[in-house]
C-alpha cells in the first residue's frame, strides 16, 4: 500500500507540474517545473511522509529502463550505424579520459583516498537524455551535435555503471582489479548488445505476426490490448532478465529499443491502429517518466540538504561536484574539439556543455548506500552528484542562450496557429452554408466547429450537453447522414490547410498539428460497431 500511495503522489504531481507548465511557465522546460514540485513535495512534511524513501535499484527498472527504451525507439537504427565509431569513441575512449583526469586531479587537490576520488569521477560520468532537453528549450541544436549528444546518453549508462562498480570493488576490497574489470565490461556490453538484438527480434516477429491477424478482425475480442500491454511491459522484462544474466540491462533496452523503431517503421500501414495507439502510448509514458524523474530528483534533493549540516564537509562536497562538473565540460570540450568536429569551437561547446546529468547519475550515487561503503562518504558523493546535476542543469541553460539560435518563438507561433485554425474553421462554415442542412444538424455543427476555436461558453456546453442527454438516439441512416457531414466539414478544413501550406513553412510544427487534429477528427466520425 506504501508503494501504491508513493507512486500515485509522485503522478499527481508530476501532472501538476505538466499542467502549470503549459498554462503558466511555457517558455521553460517542463523538467524545471517538476524540479520544483518535487521540491515543493519535499518541504510539505505531510506530504514528503507519504513517499517512501528512494531506491536505486527500483529507479533504475521502473523509470530509467522504460525511458531508455523509448528514449531508443525514437531514435533511427542507421544512425547509430552511420556513427558507430564516434559511438565508442564518446561512451569508452572519452569516459575513461574524464575518469582518469577527474579521479587523479580530485586525489592530488583535495588529499582524500584514490579509490573514493576515482569512485566520484565515475558517478559524474553518465549524462541523460531526457535532462538535456531542459537545457535546449525553444532554441535551435546543430543536428550533428543532437545525433552525438543521443547516442552518447543512450550509451554512457552502462559505462558509468560498469566503472562505478569496478572503482566501489577498489573501495571496499583496497584492490584495483584492471583486467578482469574490462573483461567484464566487455561481456556485459556485448552480452546486453545480444540479448537486445534476439529478444526484440522475437517479439517483433510475433508483433507482426500477431498485427496481420488481427488487422481485419471483426469479433468482440481483439488481440490489440494483449500486444500493448506486451509492449509497453518490454523494457521492464528486458532489463530484469539482462540484470539476472548479469550483462548489462541499459544496453539490453537501448538496443531493443532502436530495433523496434526499425519494426515500427516499416510496420504502419500492417496494423494502422494499433501502431497510432502503441505509438501514443509511448509518448503519454515518456512524458510522466520523464516528468517523475525531475519529480523525484526535486524530492530526494530537498530530503538529503534537510539531513545535512552545513560544515567543513559540506563545503569541500560542494566544490568537488562544482570541480567535477568543470571537469567533463573541459574533457568533453577538448576530446570532441579535435577529433569529432573538426576544430569547431562552437560545436565542441555545444556537446560539452548540453551533456547533462539527471536521473542516472542520481541513481549511480544512491547504489553507495546499497554497498559497505563509510556513511560520511555517501553522504559526501551524494551531495557532490547533487551539486554537479544543478551546475549541469543551471550552466547551460544560460550560456545557450547565447550560443545557441532560437527556434520560431512559441508565443509567435502560437498566435499565428490561433489565426490559421480560426480561418480554417471559418472557411468550412462558409463552404457548408452553400449546401442544405436540418437545421437542428447545422445548430450542432456550428457548435462543434466553434468548439475548435475555444468559442463555446460553459453556459452553451452545459445546455449542449442538456439536449444530449435528451434526445433520443438517431436512427442508422440519420447517423451515417450526420457523420457523412462531419467528414465534409474537416476535409473542407484539411482542404484549406493544404491552400496555405506552402506559406506556413516557418510554423510547420504547429500547422502539422493543426492537419494531425483535423484528421483525427475525421476519425471520429467514421463510425463503429458501438454506434
Amino acid at each position: 500500500m506504501d508503494i501504491l500511495i508513493s507512486t500515485l503522489v509522485i503522478l499527481f504531481t508530476t501532472n501538476l507540474a505538466m499542467v502549470f507548465q503549459k498554462a503558466y511557465f511555457h517558455k521553460i522546460s517542463v523538467n524545471y517545473v517538476a524540479l520544483f514540485f518535487g521540491m515543493i513535495l519535499g518541504l510539505v512534511p505531510l506530504l514528503n511522509n507519504l513517499v517512501e524513501d528512494f531506491q536505486s535499484e527500483v529507479f533504475m527498472e521502473l523509470i530509467v529502463a522504460p525511458l531508455l527504451f523509448f528514449e531508443g525507439q525514437n531514435t533511427q537504427l542507421y544512425y547509430v550505424k552511420r556513427f558507430w565509431k564516434s559511438i565508442v569513441g564518446l561512451t569508452v575512449v572519452m569516459i575513461v579520459i574524464i575518469e582518469l583526469v577527474a579521479g587523479f586531479s580530485l586525489y592530488y587537490l583535495t588529499g582524500m583516498s584514490m579509490a573514493f576520488c576515482f569512485l566520484l569521477a565515475a558517478i559524474a560520468t553518465p549524462t541523460d537524455a531526457t535532462a538535456g532537453e531542459s537545457v535546449t528549450h525553444g532554441l535551435k541544436v546543430p543536428r550533428k551535435v543532437a545525433y552525438y549528444l543521443r547516442n552518447e546518453s543512450l550509451f554512457n549508462d552502462a559505462s558509468g555503471l560498469i566503472l562505478l562498480a569496478m572503482m566501489v570493488s577498489w573501495y571496499v576490497n583496497k584492490n584495483l582489479v584492471i583486467i578482469e574489470s574490462v573483461g567484464q565490461l566487455f561481456i556485459s556490453v556485448v552480452g546486453g548488445i545480444v540479448l537486445g538484438i534476439i529478444s526484440s527480434l522475437l517479439l517483433a516477429m510475433i508483433r507482426q505476426k500477431t498485427m496481420q491477424s488481427s488487422s481485419l478482425d471483426n469479433s468482440n475480442f481483439s488481440l490489440n490490448t494483449p500486444v500493448q500491454i506486451a509492449y509497453l511491459m518490454t523494457p521492464f522484462l528486458l532489463y530484469f532478465l539482462a540484470e539476472e544474466i548479469h550483462v548489462s540491462g541499459v544496453i539490453t533496452v537501448v538496443v531493443a529499443g532502436l530495433v523496434h523503431n526499425a519494426e515500427h517503421q516499416r510496420s504502419k500501414l500492417t496494423n494502422p491502429q494499433m501502431v497510432f495507439v502503441g505509438s501514443q502510448l509511448s509518448n503519454i509514458f515518456t512524458d510522466v517518466l520523464n516528468g517523475s524523474v525531475f519529480v523525484i530528483l526535486g524530492l530526494v534533493l530537498v530530503r538529503l540538504l534537510e539531513e545535512d549540516i552545513f560544515n567543513a564537509q559540506t563545503i569541500m562536497a560542494i566544490l568537488v561536484g562544482a570541480f567535477l562538473y568543470v571537469i567533463n565540460v573541459l574533457v568533453r570540450y577538448f576530446y570532441t574539439f579535435l577529433t569529432e568536429f573538426r576544430h569547431n569551437q562552437k560545436r565542441a561547446w555545444t556537446f560539452s556543455l548540453g551533456g547533462v546529468h539527471g536521473a542516472v547519475t542520481f541513481a549511480l550515487a544512491y547504489t553507495l548506500t546499497e554497498e559497505t561503503i563509510k556513511l560520511s562518504d555517501i553522504h559526501f558523493a551524494l551531495l557532490a552528484s547533487s551539486t554537479l546535476i544543478i551546475l549541469s542543469m543551471v550552466v547551460p541553460t544560460f550560456v545557450f542562450r547565447f550560443l545557441l539560435p532560437k527556434k520560431v518563438a512559441d508565443l509567435d507561433q502560437i498566435k499565428e496557429m490561433r489565426k490559421v485554425r480560426k480561418d480554417m474553421v471559418e472557411y468550412a462554415m462558409l463552404e457548408l452554408d452553400k449546401i442544405y442542412l436540418p437545421e437542428p444538424l447545422r445548430r450542432q455543427l456550428l457548435y462543434d466547429l466553434k468548439a475548435q476555436l475555444d468559442e463555446v461558453s460553459m453556459k452553451d456546453f452545459l445546455k449542449e450537453m442538456n439536449t444530449t442527454v435528451r434526445r433520443p438516439d438517431l436512427k442508422p441512416h440519420d447517423r451515417e447522414f450526420r457523420d457523412e457531414v462531419y467528414r465534409y466539414a474537416f476535409r473542407l478544413e484539411r482542404n484549406y490547410l493544404g491552400q496555405i501550406a506552402q506559406s506556413e513553412q516557418k510554423y510547420r510544427e504547429g500547422f502539422l498539428k493543426l492537419y494531425r487534429e483535423t484528421l483525427m477528427a475525421e476519425i471520429l466520425f467514421l463510425g463503429s460497431k458501438e454506434d
